[in-house]
Order: structure tokens, then C-alpha cells, then sequence
């Protein structure tokens, strides 16, 4: 008789065990399968949303050159490619623009995202850094190419356009910029770029366009001598609009806008030339009643050009001199990236990150498109 009670102890106490284990494992595999979907079913709203940035012109599908009344939000330009953005569109992102932009609780609304968070990073392919090492009238720069991940590119083509402003007396003949400059960085991704000025200048801008396998990069990395909030400008199709800081209305002072340099991928294009004071065609006014508060010029065919950014060379008051205003309609000028982020508060601890990229194009040029995406409801 022991041994059969025994068995049927022995069988109780397993089953038991077989019970508690149930009892706790199928709760917590039932968790994982829940949260594992909770993550799917998130990265398939972020690809969704993706695509409709990506995909969608948005409506009406001029938005960027008519800001008046959005319905839809989108950044493809109106072709059959895909990935191609309108650099308008993507440039009323910025909120340096002076022609309005769209900041994250309107691109948010337009979507439909009121129980989601999210932060949009446009970047170049490539990460480049310069070290100034000039003296004088000497210009002597260490560029640095880098993948974004840190590795270096060893054996890329840089080709580096440096524009300058020399103080002339009658101020004429000032403005110049060089013929490209080639050059190929080393293995650990660097390289020299030097240049002799006949004079030191006052100021100077240093624009690289690096390629790496027939993909190219267009950046400034390195600004010397410019005066701070000189004027705002943007790009809407052919036409130029440059307008004084908001916070400048109402001083005094004029303004003469003696050049305009359009910077592309293909290279720079002179748009304006006109070094003259005693003219009101190139005349920039501060104040709201002048009739020179804001300066208007059309390009034809400037929009076929796809300018990155635009290069001023302006003559500034208090104290009178030349000065170098770079314009962007696309991107900021020193990183080549552009950010539009969601408030950090609006982030859960708990909930998963979605990351999703693509390479777009913008203007000719190829961009990493980052969109980092979570559940703030």
C-alpha cells in the first residue's frame, strides 16, 4: 500500500508544480507576445506616416510655394520618382524661414498624430568638419569626412569653392571666389585644403562638396567674419525675398545687397551683381512703412538651378563694411541638417522607439531621412 500512496503523492506534487509553472510562465509569454505585437503594430503606423511624408505631395500639392491653406501634409515633389522631396516643402520645416514655415503641432495636426510622437532629422550622407589653421592672407584648412556612424572615408573626392571679401577702397571688385579646389582625403579621411589670398580678407566662407561613390555631399563647414543677424532670405521658385530680422524693425540703417551667388551641386552662379551706393535698386531699409523693408529680385530659370543656399555679399551700417550673409532654403547651413523634434515630455519611458530611414533626394543631393516615432497616448 506505500508504494501506490507514494506514487499518487508524487504525481499531486508534480502536477502541482506543472500548475504553478503554468500559472506564472503563460502570463508572462502572453506579455511578450503582447508587447512584441504592441511594437509591430507601432513601426506599422511609422511606416505609414513615413510613406505619407515621403510618398504624399500633400494638398494642395504647391503647398511649399503657397502657404496660405494646407489640407494635407507631404514633402514629394509632383514627379514619378520616388523619394524625391520639394526642396520648398522641406524648406518650410525651418524655422529660419522667412516666408513661413510649418512648425510640429501644425505637421502633427496635419497628419493626425494626437496620440504620437515624433522627431524628423534630414541629414547629408556624409559628416564634415574643418579645422582652421589660416594666417593672415594665407587660408589653410584640415577637412575631416566621416560616415555618420564615425568611420572615416578614406579616398574621397573633395572639391572645396572658398569665397572671400577683400576691403577695397570705392568699394568695388571686393567679392570673388576661387575655381574649385580638388583634393582626396587620406586613409583616416582627411585632407589639406590651402589657398593665397593677395590680401587678408574680412571675410570669408569655405563651401566642400564631397563624393563618395558617385553620391555627393554639399557643405559649409567653416564661416569667418560675418556680422550676425544680417537678414533672413528665402527662395519660393525664381524668386529671391530678403528681409530684415524681426527684431531689427524700426532701427536705422540701410542696407546694399551688392552680390548674390547661387550655390548648386553643379556648382555657383552668379544671380546679382550691382556694387553701387547711389542706387535704389539694390537698397534694403529697416522699417515696416519703407518702401525698400524688403527686397525682391526674380531669377529666371534659378529654380531649375536647385540652389542649396544662396551667398550675399551686403554692405551693413554701424560701422559701414562688407559683410557675407549665407541663406539656406533647405537646411542649416553649418550641420546640413534639418530638425523638426516633439517635445521629450511627450515620450514615454515605457513605450518602444521606432527608427526608420531612407535615403531621399533633395535638390539634386542625396539625404538620410530619420523619422524616430513613438506612442505619447
Amino acid at each position: 500500500m506505500v508504494a501506490p500512496v507514494y506514487d499518487h503523492v508524487t504525481a499531486l506534487i508534480f502536477a502541482c508544480t506543472l500548475f504553478v509553472s503554468a500559472v506564472v510562465a503563460v502570463p508572462a509569454i502572453s506579455y511578450v507576445n503582447l508587447l512584441y505585437l504592441d511594437q509591430q503594430q507601432l513601426r506599422n503606423v511609422a511606416l505609414e506616416v513615413l510613406n505619407a511624408m515621403l510618398f504624399g505631395m500633400g494638398y494642395p500639392s504647391d503647398w511649399g510655394s503657397d502657404f496660405d491653406n494646407i489640407d494635407k501634409f507631404g514633402l514629394a515633389l509632383e514627379s514619378s520618382s520616388f523619394y524625391v522631396l520639394d526642396p520648398e516643402k522641406v524648406g518650410r520645416l525651418s524655422s529660419s524661414n522667412p516666408s513661413g514655415y510649418l512648425d510640429y503641432e501644425n505637421v502633427s495636426a496635419l497628419l493626425g498624430l494626437q496620440n504620437y510622437g515624433f522627431n524628423i532629422r534630414i541629414m547629408p550622407l556624409f559628416n564634415v568638419t574643418v579645422k582652421n589653421r589660416s594666417q593672415g592672407n594665407k587660408l589653410l584648412f584640415d577637412a575631416d569626412v566621416k560616415f555618420n556612424d564615425g568611420r572615416p572615408i578614406p579616398g574621397a573626392s573633395v572639391n572645396s569653392t572658398i569665397f572671400y571679401v577683400l576691403e577695397i577702397h570705392g568699394l568695388e571688385n571686393n567679392f570673388y571666389f576661387t575655381t574649385p579646389l580638388g583634393n582626396r582625403t587620406n586613409e583616416l579621411g582627411e585632407c589639406t585644403i590651402s589657398y593665397q589670398l593677395p590680401q587678408v580678407p574680412t571675410g570669408y566662407i569655405i563651401v566642400l562638396k564631397v563624393t563618395v561613390a558617385e553620391m555627393a555631399t554639399v557643405t559649409v563647414p567653416y564661416i569667418e567674419g560675418f556680422a550676425q543677424n544680417v537678414a533672413s532670405a528665402s527662395i519660393i521658385g525664381d524668386l529671391v525675398n530678403v528681409t530684415m530680422p524681426s527684431e531689427k524693425l524700426g532701427a536705422w540703417g540701410e542696407r546694399r545687397i551688392f552680390n548674390v551667388v547661387s550655390v548648386s551641386e553643379d556648382g555657383t552662379w552668379q544671380l546679382y551683381n550691382n556694387p553701387k551706393t547711389d542706387t535704389t535698386d539694390n537698397k534694403l531699409h529697416w522699417g515696416k512703412e519703407s518702401p525698400y523693408a524688403c527686397w525682391y529680385k526674380t531669377f529666371t530659370g534659378l529654380n531649375y538651378e536647385d540652389p542649396l543656399f544662396l551667398i550675399f555679399n551686403i554692405w551693413t551700417p554701424k560701422p559701414r563694411r562688407l559683410v557675407l550673409f549665407v541663406a539656406s532654403p533647405l537646411l542649416n547651413i553649418a550641420s546640413g541638417a534639418l530638425t523638426l523634434a516633439g517635445q521629450p515630455s511627450a515620450q514615454s519611458a515605457s513605450n518602444a522607439v521606432i527608427k526608420l530611414s531612407r535615403s531621399v533626394e533633395i535638390a539634386g543631393m542625396t539625404y538620410i531621412f530619420e523619422l524616430l516615432f513613438w506612442k505619447s497616448g
